[in-house]
């Protein structure tokens, strides 16, 4: 799978493809991180928990990263059955794929819908993976088909980005991934972490928009749900200085926020099973 050499994603893609193989979280900490995404932890970290996927549901497939979309390809090469959902079309945003992928990538079935709309049409999955898209459902919305520029509905100025959702949307992803996994089946998720709100970020086109940052009780919320189980989580914590660190737990992480950040300076990561 052909990345930049040495770049932040192929350095990330290979630690994950280790974790892969091992089935040990070894996530990428240390002062050479200091200017490495969330990407270095959650990556590696969910990827040592895919070895026994057999039918995967993954969530914001289409806007994926290349270091976790390199990932998702080689838990396929496994003989994974693999679906995406998205909001998106990939074909609308192929331009965004590594050329040496693209053909692979537009080959895998995608439902293109809102996970928390969506229902089991041909049997459940065992796996559903969410890396880094649930801070966003509820705040983004795709865009017409005749707008060309943004895949998205976003905004010019920060006081018109949509900067509110609806307070039930972890419940009902939570609905959502009861209906579409089988009994024992896993959820992985990670998540920014920090303040608790909605903050704003700036993306690569200079738009504006708002993402969820969960702080300690929202998190406790979403990984205490009843009808799931939680095999196991980290937490993860970033400064310029010492780079990415693994934290004790979600109260070390009450300081950060990655509000108009170009990453998370906190993350958090679960894994859960379906009871």
């Amino acid at each position: 799978m052909a990345l930049a050499p040495e770049s932040e994603a192929t350095v990330v893609l290979d630690r994950a493809l280790t974790c892969l193989s091992s089935g040990i979280a070894d996530p990428i900490v240390g002062s050479h991180t200091g200017d490495f995404s969330e990407r270095c932890v959650e990556v590696p970290w969910v990827a040592a928990h895919l070895t026994k996927a057999k039918r995967l549901l993954d969530v914001g497939w289409a806007m994926s990263p290349p270091e976790w979309l390199g990932t998702l390809l080689a838990v396929q090469d496994r003989g994974t059955d693999l679906t995406g959902i998205d909001i998106i079309d990939p074909y609308r945003v192929q331009g965004r794929y590594p050329q040496d992928w693209l053909e692979r990538v537009l080959a895998v079935p995608v439902r293109i819908e809102s996970v928390l709309d969506a229902q089991p049409t041909a049997g459940a999955f065992d796996t559903i993976t969410c890396v880094s898209t649930l801070e966003h459902i509820g705040f983004d919305f795709a865009s017409p088909p005749e707008v060309t520029n943004t895949a998205f509905v976003r905004s010019s100025t920060p006081e018109d980005a949509i900067s509110q959702r609806d307070p039930r949307t972890d419940d009902l992803f939570l609905d959502a991934a009861f209906r579409l996994l089988q009994p024992g089946g896993s959820l992985l998720i990670s998540v920014p972490a920090g303040q608790g709100k909605p903050i704003l970020h700036q993306d690569s086109l200079g738009l504006f928009t708002h993402q969820f940052e969960y702080d300690e009780g929202s998190w406790n919320h979403l990984i205490g749900n009843k009808r799931f189980t939680v095999i196991s989580e980290a937490y993860f914590r970033h400064n310029s200085v010492t780079g990415w660190s693994t934290a004790e737990g979600f109260s070390d992480l009450t300081d950060q926020t990655s509000a108009m950040q170009p990453f998370a300076t906190g993350c958090a990561v679960v894994h859960m099973t379906r009871r």
